[in-house]
């Protein structure tokens, strides 16, 4: 089985490359350059690089410190603007942040806790003499 890399190539554009065909790895201050016999590729180094790569598989940035696997996401808090990967939820949950700017992402999945709230017998129709 051929394992595979996703790269960047010269112009941005991610690609996918089978490391039985790297013939050199050079580090360099921008990170790693990754050569073919065809070509030279990087790895991306910036949040918007990686979301370039990874967008297409389901990730949205959600807050400038982090990028979302949506894929994963089960419900948002909008009071404390998180999304969580469980549900229901509690402290030891794992959740990401959601900016305000980025709400309207995620508000078609907000959950609200029914525990919080009591239920209210049905009013009868007709009155109790």
């Amino acid at each position: 089985m051929t394992q595979q890399l996703r790269l960047l190539d010269r112009d941005g554009n991610p690609c996918t490359i089978n490391t039985e065909d790297l013939i050199a790895i050079k580090p360099t201050a921008d990170g790693p350059e990754f050569y073919t016999k065809d070509g030279m590729y990087f790895y991306p180094s910036t949040m918007e690089e990686m979301l370039l790569m990874y967008k297409d598989m389901g990730f949205e940035r959600l807050d400038r410190t982090n990028m979302v696997n949506m894929n994963h996401v089960k419900a948002f808090d909008p009071k404390a603007r998180k999304v969580y990967f469980d549900y229901p939820w509690n402290e030891s949950s794992k959740f990401a942040t959601v900016s305000e700017a980025n709400v309207s992402k995620v508000t078609h999945l907000a959950k609200e806790d029914k525990a919080k709230y009591k239920m209210i017998p049905k009013p009868s129709l007709f009155w109790k003499k």
